[in-house]
Formats: C-alpha cells, structure tokens, sequence
C-alpha cells in the first residue's frame, strides 16, 4: 500500500488583526474570574472618581456664595464634604492599585504559564521537520519574549483599554449632566483624537511585525554564538561574529526605532487635543459663568472632569500602541500554534516483541526537488544485527529517522511484525527501540539522573548495574560525588567519552526491544571500545538492531550489511559475502585501512 505525507510545515494565513484580538479575547476565558473581579472594582473606582469632583463643585460653591454674598458656611457640612472628598480620591487610588496587582500578579501569570505551556505541548506534536528547520533562537523567542508581551494583552485590556472606555462614558455623562456647552466644547474632538490615533496604530502594526521577526534573528545568532563560542576562538572568528551581530542589531535598532517613533506620536497628539479643550472650557466656562448660566462650581467641577478626560484618553493612546506590538507577536505565536501536526494514529495496534521488519518500497525526500531514499526494500528478520554503512550524505540516518518516525515517508510502507508504522501511535512505535547515537545528549542533572532517563523510577542498584554493562561505573567512582555528580549544563565537566558510556547505560538501563546505534563507540579509547563492544554483542542477543557505522571494524560480526549509497541499497550480505564480490563495499573497507598506513 502507497501512502503520502501531508506537508509538514503547513500553517494557517496570519489572522486579521481584528481576528487576532477575538482570539487574544478568547484565550482569556481560563482567567475570567479574574477579569471580571478587575471589571467591578474598576467601575467602583471609576464611580468614586468622578464623585470627586462634584464633591468638588459642591464645596466651591459653598465658598464662592459666602465670599460674594454672604452666605454663612455650614461648618458640619463643610467637614462633611472635605472627609468625602479625602475618601473618595483615597479609595479610587486604593481601588486602582488593587486592580493592577490582580491583574500582574495573578490575571497576566496565569496566562502567560498557559499559553507557555500550550506551546510547549504544541513542540511535541509538531514533526521532527520543523524542529531542524527552525534555529532554537527563534523558538526560545516566540515562548518567552512574544509570551511575554502577549502577557500585556491582559493589563491593557483591562487596565488601559476598559479602564478607559469606562472613565470616558461616565465623565461625558456628568459633562452633559451639568452643561452641554460645556461638554460638547470637552468632547467634540475625541473622535478625531481617536481616528488619529487609530491611524497611526495601523501604520505601527507592520513595524511591530517586522520587529518581532528581527527579534527573534538576533535571538538565534545569539544562542548559536553562545552554543559555538570554543569554535568561534578556534578559527578567530569573532571579528565575522561581531559585524555579523552588528548588521542584525542595527536592523534590530531600525525596526525598533520606527515602531516606537510611531507609536509614540499617538500621545502627544492625544494630549494636543485635549489641552485645546481644556482652553475652550476655560473660556466658555468663564463667559457662561459671567452671565449667570452655570455656577462656579459647575466650571469648576467641568475643569476637572475634562482634566480627568485626558487621563483616559492617554490610556487608550497607550493601549492602542501596545496592543499593535501585542498583535505582531500573537501573529508569530498563534503561528506556531496553527502549524500542522503530525498525523495521529489509526490503529492501537503494536509489534508483538519479535522485531521483524520490513521496508517495501519507501520513498523519501526531505524537499520534493532532492529525493533521496528511493525505492528502498529490505526485510530484517528477528534478532538481527544490521549494518548501515556508506558515504556521507547516503541516506544511512534518514533510515533510522524513518524507522521513528521522526519523519513520515513519501510513499511505501515500513513495518514492524507486520503493522504499519504509518497507524501506530509514535510513542508507542518508539518504546520499542533504544537508542544510542554520536551526538549525546545530557541534561542539566545528577549522574544517576541522566542514566536512569531510560528507565521510570529507577532504583540506584538498576543504574549501577546499567552504568557496568556500560563499562561507565569506573570512571563514574572516581567523580567528586560519585553517581551524585551534577552534570552542568553544557556537560563540560566530563570528558566526550564518558557522556557517551553514560548515553550507553540509558539505553541498557532502557531494555528496549530493539536498538539502533548510531557510531555510538566513537568518543571512547580502544581498550574501551573493545569492552563495550564485547558487551553490546551480549545486549544484542536475541534483539533486531540498526548500527550505524563509519569504521566498518566494528560491524564486521553483523549479520546483514546494508551498503547505502544515494538513497539505495547498493550491496546487501555479511561481511565475507561483501569483500568477495570486491564491489563498493571492499573499496570503502580497503579505503579505511589505507588511511591508516
């Protein structure tokens, strides 16, 4: 049966900004409670903030009618209004402050864990593809620096955005409530403070865009300068380093430049407009007071209310400018998030132990113009040891890769006793192999931790034991806190070969059922080499295994000897077979030997 792969790296079009923002919306509902505590105590401070002021004209005309005419103050009224006054600017700022903390520490937290830990789930069931396509740098940026401004999202919307609106609607109708004159001198040019605003926000939104990408560049050269850092030394190379991180930081500096330039012109011009209202009440307050029309308190109160106005309306400004930023990193994350996962499985199905396997047909390319494993067909019976052996670039890891499923194949099948790989779920298929190759990976942890990965719940006397089948446990002793070590992070503080007999105890301490090792003796001394060897034929009774070899002295016992060469397998037998037909085979054999002499 012909099977063929979807693409890999399919993702949905980018969301129009208004989709993006009901998505930002929509990915709020897990904190809802907490917007919602956020919503009524800012209408309560808003309610108190805007009682102040009519406080406020109360008590100047109390003033105003006893300076010019004569009137007596109410002394206990007066006390009154003065204790109202205190507390309703004291509690509208309490009531703000306790917003803000809801929100930043518990509201913008929670999000930003959840939605981390949807991308992280997101990583895991995206292709291998993906992966070594993309430089950690720019993964590491989207997770943590785009997160974490989409974290924003949460205080703007409530803080500044809502906040705002709130204020806006509340002080216009207490504007109207003592003058339209007044307040139509306050509010006329609100809509075209917010269409400007709005225009300069759409015009922010590409630079933003651009940013994030540049963004994340530099986070890439960052994290590949760092990881290269002794080669970089080596070949003196930090003069190319360093203008290579001035081109991407001057770009950096550009896109940065631009989009703060713009947002930025937002407030200012926000805050033109409303000193020109300020101005005009002003002057229509003074003439409407001159004539009797309104009270002094009432210009007064007016004064202060269209003071508050800009408060609010720079919220908004500032708001509109941070979510434009806000929606260029949502547009990278949500990205991420759309990209096509790998097909799930269609079977529960799962090998029965024997280790049979058989490729029938496979065809594979990782871009469709470069095919490179074409027509492959081998049957591996059970217990087998099979060598994979040929140039560089031949195609002998895109077998295994395959195997895992790491990749998909193009068409064909691969089976494992007789079920399609293809169906089964890819934990599951993986569970059945164990895994040692050239490139080791340890993590940041103890001795006893990075050996017993290959194993749950591990008890010490199982890694020990694991660690001598490896030929690991001598060197491990003689560490400062024995099996209790702690690897740093680069793993600098063991030699090459000893992170590669702890890779070898992983795997023994795995006990998988089927094995493939790739040059998985390469970093260790003769004599150790020799023992491991000695030790893994033992491990390999009665198991189907993958060897990946580049000295072909170590796979001359292998049962089957795979000569891959451009996708195909160009020679098949044992190793006596192979040298008789004096074909590629013996010439790359003959190759190595000469090398040494």
């Amino acid at each position: 049966m012909s099977k063929t792969k979807p693409s890999q790296n399919k993702v949905k079009k980018e969301y129009s900004a208004w989709r993006t923002i009901k998505r930002l919306v929509r990915d709020l509902k897990p904190i809802a409670w907490a917007i919602a505590i956020a919503a009524a105590i800012c209408c309560v401070s808003v309610w108190l903030g805007v009682l102040a002021p009519e406080i406020v004209n109360q008590l100047t005309n109390m003033i105003y009618d006893y300076g010019a005419n004569g009137v007596a103050i109410d002394i206990e009224l007066l006390s009154d209004l003065s204790v109202n006054l205190a507390l309703a600017y004291a509690g509208s700022s309490m009531l703000q402050i306790a917003m803000t903390v809801l929100m930043t520490n518990i509201a913008s937290r929670f999000y930003t864990k959840g939605l981390r830990t949807r991308i992280s789930d997101k990583l895991q069931r995206l292709p291998v593809s993906f992966v070594d396509n993309t430089p950690n740098g720019e993964i590491l940026s989207r997770m943590m620096n785009d997160v974490g401004n989409m974290s924003n999202t949460v205080y703007v919307i409530i803080e500044t955005l809502l906040n705002g609106f709130v204020r806006i609607i509340a002080i216009t109708y207490c504007l109207y409530a003592i003058n339209w004159i007044l307040a139509t001198a306050v509010v006329v040019l609100v809509p075209l403070s917010i269409v400007l605003s709005a225009f300069i926000s759409s015009k922010s939104e590409k630079s933003w865009h651009d940013f994030r990408k540049v963004n994340g560049n530099l986070y890439a050269f960052i994290e590949e300068d760092y990881t290269g850092f002794d080669t970089v030394k080596a070949f003196n190379l930090e003069d190319r380093q360093r203008k290579i991180c001035d081109e991407i930081s001057e770009n950096y500096r550009q896109k940065v430049r631009r989009g703060y330039y713009l947002s930025g012109l937002i407030q200012p011009i926000i805050a033109l407009t409303n000193n020109i209202a300020y101005v005009a009440v002003c002057i229509a307050g003074g003439l409407l007071a001159i004539n009797n029309i309104v009270k002094v308190g009432d210009v007064m109160e007016v004064i202060l209310l269209a003071k508050m106005f800009a408060g609010p309306l720079e919220s908004i400004a500032n708001g509109m400018g941070s979510v434009q930023h806000t929606l260029a990193c949502a547009n990278r994350v949500y990205a991420l998030l759309d990209r096509e996962e790998m097909s799930p499985a269609t079977s529960d199905e799962v090998p029965d132990g024997k280790g049979e396997v058989e490729f029938k047909h496979v065809y594979f390319a990782y871009t469709q113009d470069k095919p490179l494993i074409k027509d492959l067909n081998l049957k591996v019976k059970a217990g087998q040891k099979v060598a994979l052996v040929g140039p560089t670039g031949g195609g002998k890891t895109t077998v295994v890769n395959l195997l895992m499923r790491f990749y998909d194949i193009d068409k064909g099948t691969i089976t494992i006793d007789a079920i399609d790989t293809s169906t089964m779920d890819r934990a599951k298929l993986r569970e059945q192999f164990g895994m040692v190759l050239q490139d080791t990976w340890l993590f940041n942890g103890t001795v006893y931790d990075n050996i017993a990965y290959g194993k749950e719940n591990a008890t010490l006397e199982e890694v020990k034991a694991a660690a001598r089948q490896a030929h690991a446990d001598t060197f491990i002793e003689t560490l400062p806190q024995g099996y209790d070590t702690v690897i740093n992070e680069e793993s600098t503080n063991i030699s090459s070969g000893q992170k590669q007999l702890l890779t070898i105890a992983r795997s023994y301490l795995a006990n998988r059922k089927m094995l493939i090792l790739d040059e998985a003796t390469s970093n260790v001394d003769t004599r150790t080499e020799i023992l491991i060897q000695r030790a893994m034929d033992e491990l390999l009774k009665g198991r189907t295994s993958f060897v990946i070899a580049h000295r072909l002295s170590t796979i001359v016992n292998s049962d089957v000897i795979l000569v891959i060469n451009d996708g195909e397998v160009v020679e098949q037998g044992t190793h006596k077979e192979l040298m008789a037909k004096k074909g590629f085979y013996t010439k790359i054999y003959n190759s190595q030997y000469e090398l040494l002499k």
